[in-house]
């Protein structure tokens, strides 16, 4: 069986040596985020991931609302 957490946990250890734009962050946080959705990882594997990753998903909120909306509360 795939174990989704540990594949996440690698390729943002590798992100980080080979020093992860921001852009790729990005990408991953909605990766992780789609895993939790599907039921392949849970709320605290999304906390211990956002935490070796270095960011969560609240610094990309506006970002997140206009991918999922079209606009953000601030627009409303």
């Amino acid at each position: 069986m795939v174990d989704v957490f540990k594949d996440f946990e690698y390729i943002i250890q590798q992100g980080k040596i080979k020093s992860m734009p921001s852009e790729s962050k990005l990408l991953i946080l909605g990766q992780m985020h789609y895993a939790m959705k599907r039921g392949d990882l849970t709320v605290s594997e999304i906390d211990a991931l956002e935490k070796i990753l270095g960011v969560g998903i609240g610094k990309y909120k506006k970002a997140i609302e206009f991918a999922l909306f079209g606009e953000t509360d601030e627009a409303a």
